[in-house]
Order: structure tokens, then C-alpha cells, then sequence
């Protein structure tokens, strides 16, 4: 399968990765830890997804060393997880953004250092809603998107909010409640994304990614249909990608596509199963 450069729609919005975004081919990278960067560039990706709060937590020495080790073609270019926590957060009682701000400063600063221009809000237990009394403290979350968005934006990155399917968070489960919630934030380098095991486990229409595609600026994929695991994508799984692939081309993306499965035992082998996949 060939994806062709398409033409955005209109929205306001920033200009860093925009100039980059428009036009190019559609970029593949791997998912992983520091320690897969490596395998990642040597296996074949065009770029390596890693975990912020890894990065964040590296000595200057270092994050100097992983910089040195970046290879010429291969950047680090996203970031996931921003966050690390792994509780419900943003609508427990006293929350407060700004507590957030000595981390986020630290974070932006150090991924921004490796060459990260894409930070990913996931966070889906961070996001979770015990009962229905607690979506008034909405405006918090909002709160904080503007402080992340502004910290990722000090250091010329974008942020972006994924949409997660119901098994992972009960908040913000689709493409279009992530732009609902964009609109209010009012941020203009907040954007979202769309993953396709999300999509697929929400039954939100592919649809969706044309009729929303200024907002989306990244994409991951996996094997939908497992849980917990998240295998990689393969031509013999029984999955047909080419729905949510030709749906990726028809809409003109062509930014950049993470991989987001387990860490595979063979990097170079589910690199080339992935092709498989991308190509048919």
C-alpha cells in the first residue's frame, strides 16, 4: 500500500512539525524503552517511540550518552506516556495543576534535548472517573492540559491527547470526545491522535480520521484484538488493517505511524512482518 501526501484542512494551529508533517511520506516507528533504541534504528523504523518518564528520569550524564547514541536518520521524534503515574489523578479531590509543573518542566526539557517534538498524554488510569459526581472537576483536566501544553510548547514541542478505548480509561475514549475537550482547552499546539486498537474497541467509524484529520498528528497501531497482550500486526492474524489503512489514505495522512506493541524478541523480524502488512 502507498500513502500520497494529501492536503490538510483548515484549522489553527502551530507551525513545528506542521512544516515537517505536509507533504512527506508517512513515517513508521518503533515502540519502546531506552534500552530498544538501538534495535529499533537498526531494525528498519524510521523513528523510535520511548518513555518519557525514562528520559526524565536520566542523570544529565546520561541523557547525554542516549544523545550521543542517536543514529543519523533515526530520531527519537515521539514520546508517550508523559506522565508517571499509573492512578487515577486529574479528578481526585485536591488536585492541583500546577503540582504538576516541576516535573513537566523537567520532562520537556530533557526530551526536547533527545530531539522530541511529539509528547503523548495517555495515562488512561491517571484520566479514570470513579463516579459520575466527579465530571463537574472537569476543569481541572483542562487546567493541566494548559500547563502541559504550555511547558511542551516552551521547548517547541506539541501535545498530544489520546483517545483511549474503555478497558483502558473511561474518559476520553474517542477521537471525537478528544476534540471536544481540544476546543475548550484552546491550545494550539494540543492536538490528538487515533489508535487504531482505541478506535476498534470503542466502535468509533474510520470515518472519523478524515472527518477530523487537522487534529490528528499521530497514529499508533497493534493487533486490536488482544488483550492484555498487544501483539504486532501480521498478515497471517486474521485482522483486515487494510479498512483502517486505506481509511488513513483516503483522509491524506501521511504523518507519522507508531507500532505500539510488546517489545518483540526479534526487532528485525517484526519490522518485516510490519512491511508485510503496511504493503498490501
Amino acid at each position: 500500500m502507498i500513502f500520497m501526501p494529501g492536503k490538510w484542512p483548515e484549522r489553527p494551529a502551530w507551525s513545528f512539525q506542521d512544516a515537517e508533517r505536509i507533504g512527506a511520506a508517512m513515517k513508521i516507528g518503533g515502540f519502546g524503552k531506552i534500552k530498544d533504541y538501538l534495535p529499533i534504528a537498526e531494525a528498519g523504523y524510521d523513528f523510535a517511540e520511548l518513555d518519557v518518564p525514562e528520559i526524565a528520569d536520566l542523570s544529565g550524564e546520561a541523557l547525554d550518552e542516549l544523545k550521543k547514541s542517536i543514529k543519523t536518520g533515526v530520531p527519537i521524534q515521539v514520546g508517550s506516556r508523559l506522565l508517571p503515574v499509573a492512578e487515577p489523578l486529574f479528578f481526585e479531590e485536591g488536585f492541583e495543576p500546577e503540582s504538576l509543573e516541576p516535573y513537566l518542566e523537567e520532562a520537556c526539557r530533557k526530551t526536547a534535548r533527545l530531539g522530541i517534538r511529539t509528547l503523548i498524554l495517555g495515562n488512561g488510569k491517571a484520566r479514570w472517573i470513579r463516579t459520575a459526581s466527579e465530571r463537574p472537576k472537569e476543569e481541572a483536566f483542562i487546567e493541566a492540559l494548559r500547563l502541559m501544553a504550555r511547558k511542551a510548547e516552551e521547548n517547541h514541542q506539541e501535545l498530544i491527547l489520546e483517545p483511549l478505548g474503555p478497558k483502558y480509561s473511561n474518559y476520553i475514549n474517542t477521537v471525537v470526545q478528544a476534540v471536544q475537550l481540544i476546543e475548550k482547552v484552546k491550545i494550539n499546539n494540543l492536538f490528538t491522535m487515533a489508535d487504531l486498537r482505541h478506535m476498534v474497541a470503542a466502535g468509533e467509524p474510520f470515518q472519523d480520521l478524515q472527518t477530523y484529520l487537522p487534529y490528528i498528528h499521530h497514529i499508533h497501531m497493534d493487533y486490536p484484538l488482544s488483550y492484555p497482550e498487544r501483539n504486532y500486526p501480521s498478515v497471517r492474524d486474521g485482522y483486515d488493517y487494510r479498512v483502517f489503512l486505506d481509511s488513513l489514505e483516503r483522509a491524506g495522512y501521511d504523518g507519522t505511524l507508531t507500532i505500539e506493541a510488546d517489545i518483540p524478541e526479534n526487532w528485525h523480524e517484526a519490522c518485516r512482518q510490519v512491511m508485510e502488512v503496511l504493503e498490501k
